[in-house]
């Protein structure tokens, strides 16, 4: 049972900090992959993928013109779906009404009447391909002047009607007329084993709590659960799951070191991915349509942080240092630092960068020393910030102090007196964001299904992510496809968990709750409730 008392706060704080510190996230490079939808057949499957990205399997040049200058652009540019949906049902666009594409609209034996008043006779394949290539209706009408015409090949063309006859009649995987399939990825061994099974019992209890009230639509959500070990390549246990086990989405992975990966998976076989465990996440939200972060990363978190030593510190005027292990993805974060503290008015700023694992703390405290940098942030890991902290107390060197709270880690409880209301950090969520009903709602699910909540950061971010996934699948209404469902969740706008802070996403915003809490810690405070004071959260939006 979890309440809100000062000594469960500071256990789930510290806690929060010792999940996240597990995690150490890997450059990787794309990977090429195809993507295959079960049920369709090659030729379908090739089809798709025209329809949806606007590209050749074969990597032929599939090019759109527009209007009468013929506007050239690339067919990634001017994709089926962009207009027409993922069902062929047609979206409003800037004014405009796309047509119905289902096959058996377009096949009316009686024609079409448009809502600009054209009017035209039935379409066959043939003139439908004329229609795409060269812009004219049955009967050589012209047609619609939005409706851009392409240079396609005939074998794409052939492969693209294929899959238009199959347009919103096809079930996408693990989903039937009872169940659907759920995913998730986590750690066979090592530290964060224990953390993959809670998570994995938290989503389970919530799954057979819904499962009792009838499903959703009928239809029950099940848990389908693969271990990763070390060394193990991802991409064949992604693949097991999406081919083999016919998962619908995945929900709450973890996946230390390898969160990239997973989300570049995820786009390429378009599933979507639902609240990964992911502290560090690909920052181009515009590229990444199938995933739904619950809070932002460590980019976000020190970005909330700079805004919060400039705009509450003062921290502007001052010389100012970035430090930080030379990895692709944490070299990003320091320039997102650079360029955010250069426009809030900080020009003297300088990146310090070591090799990822070869920190030398005294060089670096007395390079920092020398320079008489005032403001820090700190991007290594725990055993980096001690050895800081050791060797800037021994110089008699006290910055501020700035750092992701999850880098930190239970480094947390060596902060040097010396550092007393000099460090501040950054959390995503706080015991404070949970609510009473909330937290109610979260114990009687736990109690009746007998579930144990011996880790409550995890259990309580699991299950917060299981109400977000169940959320989806209630607004996405019966007729359910993983097209409408990343189209549902794309509207969902400050929606309340009870459990963090609201949610909202967009086309084009993919991280629920962007922002963060930050925290000042007093060492001298030990052992009280004044040990880390919240300063406030730090909108991003």
């Amino acid at each position: 049972m979890i309440g809100m008392t000062v000594r469960t706060a500071r256990s789930c704080l510290t806690s929060l900090a010792l999940l996240l510190l597990a995690f150490a996230a890997g450059a990787l490079a794309p990977l090429q992959q195809s993507w295959a939808s079960p049920g369709l057949t090659p030729a379908e499957e090739r089809g798709r993928q025209i329809y949806f990205d606007g590209t050749s399997p074969s990597g032929a040049p599939i090019i759109a013109y527009f209007g009468k200058d013929y506007l050239e652009v690339p067919g990634e540019s001017a994709t089926c779906t962009s207009c027409h949906g993922f069902d062929g049902l047609g979206r409003t666009e800037s004014g405009v009404i796309p047509s119905n594409v289902t096959w058996q609209h377009l096949m009316k034996s009686y024609g079409h009447v448009h809502p600009d008043g054209q009017v035209h006779g039935a379409f066959n394949e043939e003139s439908l391909k004329s229609y795409m290539r060269d812009g004219l209706y049955p009967g050589g009408v012209l047609g619609d002047p939005a409706m851009p015409v392409y240079e396609i090949s005939e074998q794409d063309l052939d492969d693209l009607i294929a899959y238009m006859k199959r347009l919103g009649i096809h079930p996408d995987p693990g989903v039937s007329a009872t169940t659907v399939r759920v995913g998730t990825i986590i750690p066979a061994e090592g530290a964060t084993a224990a953390l993959g099974e809670a998570l994995t019992a938290t989503v389970r209890a919530s799954f057979a709590d819904v499962k009792e009230r009838g499903g959703v639509y009928g239809r029950n959500p099940e848990l389908v659960v693969a271990t990763i070990a070390s060394g193990q390549d991802l991409k064949s246990v992604f693949r097991r799951l999406v081919e083999e086990q016919q998962v619908f989405a995945l929900l709450n992975t973890l996946t230390p070191g390898q969160e990239r990966e997973l989300e570049t998976l995820a786009e390429e076989f378009h599933v979507p991915l639902i609240a990964p465990f992911a502290p560090v996440h690909t920052d181009d939200q515009l590229l990444h349509r199938y995933r739904f972060h619950l809070h932002g990363g460590v980019r976000e978190q020190s970005l909330g942080l700079v805004s919060f030593a400039i705009k509450k510190r003062g921290a502007g005027d001052s010389r100012i240092a970035i430090v930080y292990p030379a990895r692709e993805e944490i070299e990003e974060v320091a320039v997102s630092i650079d360029d955010a503290c250069r426009a809030g008015g900080g020009q003297r700023v300088v990146r310090i960068s070591h090799a990822p694992g070869l920190f030398d703390a005294a060089a670096t405290v007395s390079r920092l020393q020398a320079e008489q940098v005032e403001v820090v942030f700190f991007l290594g890991g725990e055993g980096e910030s001690d050895s800081f902290f050791r060797e800037a107390e021994a110089r008699a060197y006290i910055p501020s102090f700035f750092m992701p709270g999850f880098l930190l880690g239970k480094g947390i409880t060596q902060v040097p007196a010396a550092f007393s209301g000099k460090v501040w950090l950054a959390f995503p969520s706080l015991p404070e964001d949970r609510k009473e009903w909330g937290l109610a709602e979260f114990n009687a699910v736990m109690g009746r299904q007998r579930v144990v909540v011996g880790n409550p950061t995890v259990q309580l971010t699991a299950f917060t992510g299981a109400k977000l996934f169940l959320e989806g699948l209630r607004r996405a209404g019966r007729d359910l496809s993983r097209e409408r469902f990343v189209e549902t969740l794309e509207k969902v706008f400050e929606y309340d968990t009870g459990l963090a802070q609201t949610i909202t996403y967009t086309r084009n915003h993919r991280i629920g709750t962007l922002g963060t809490h930050v925290v000042v810690v007093d060492p001298l405070q030990a052992g009280t409730e004044k040990f880390i004071i919240p300063q406030g959260w730090i909108d991003l939006e």
